[in-house]
């Protein structure tokens, strides 16, 4: 079988998705000049964090005890 967690898998992509999606472009928007382009910075900028964010904790988190 899977040498993860389903459920932890599922609930730290959400939180990815929220980070990278939402987060982060609205941060970008409000701190880089309220336009579309410094949205877009944003969400690359919250992307780059979760890839980050994936390979020192998450890839951890969902790993089975088995």
């Amino acid at each position: 079988m899977a040498n993860f967690n389903l459920t932890k898998y599922a609930y730290v992509m959400v939180f990815y998705v929220i980070l990278s999606y939402i987060i982060g472009p609205i941060i970008g928007y409000y701190t880089l000049g309220k336009t579309s382009c410094a949205a877009g910075h944003g969400f690359v900028i919250g992307s780059v964090i979760s890839i980050g964010l994936w390979y020192t904790v998450g890839c951890k988190m969902v790993k089975s005890n088995n």
